[in-house]
């Protein structure tokens, strides 16, 4: 896999989750659970590091419950993917970071989640989710679930697709561009 099959990866990866969470409020169990198992296709559980998609609602809902649910709830939006970065990490082989925002910039923050991945039978699959760590003043993430990654070493290869601006996260975002082989750009 390559940085570009990467980046074409976590798009349709996160095109599929915003789908999932349309039909979270808006579609029943069945068809929810269908969103559920199409997003979980593209994750891969280790032993003792689990990766699901959840379920994000009471099921058995009625359609008069479901209907009030989506009338008050917020619209769904597609993450935007700020970068995409390849490593080369120990036990592991090569793995890609996808740095992922929350849709809307509040509180200062324009991430709000880091998924990572690695090719597994021969298919790249979200191995692990990250989340910031809020208690840190420079950028950092704090594993929420699947796979703890650890150290990684400089990146392999980088794809910058949009600066953040909210300035920690733009500087974390400007460090990691300027660490990577100019050629991986």
């Amino acid at each position: 896999m390559n940085i570009d099959e990467a980046v074409t990866f976590f798009r349709n990866f996160l095109t599929v989750v915003y789908e999932q969470d349309i039909a979270n409020i808006t579609e029943p169990d069945e068809q929810l659970e269908q969103r559920v198992a199409r997003t979980e296709s593209f994750m891969h559980s280790f032993p003792g590091a689990s990766m699901t998609s959840p379920f994000m609602r009471p099921r058995r809902l009625s359609a008069e419950r479901l209907a009030k649910i989506s009338e008050q709830s917020s619209t769904p939006v597609c993450r935007p993917l700020y970068m995409v970065v390849g490593y080369d990490v120990p036990g592991w082989g090569v793995c890609f970071a996808a740095d992922v925002g929350g849709g809307e910039e509040t509180n200062c923050i324009a991430y709000e989640r880091q998924y990572w991945a690695t090719e597994v039978g021969g298919e790249l699959k979200v191995i692990a989710l990250y989340g910031i760590d809020f208690y840190s003043e420079a950028l950092a993430w704090e594993n929420v679930s699947g796979a703890v990654v650890g150290r990684t070493g400089p990146p392999i290869a980088v794809r910058a697709l949009e600066e953040p601006r909210v300035p920690r996260d733009r500087d974390g975002y400007q460090k990691i561009v300027a660490s990577a082989p100019p050629e991986s750009i």
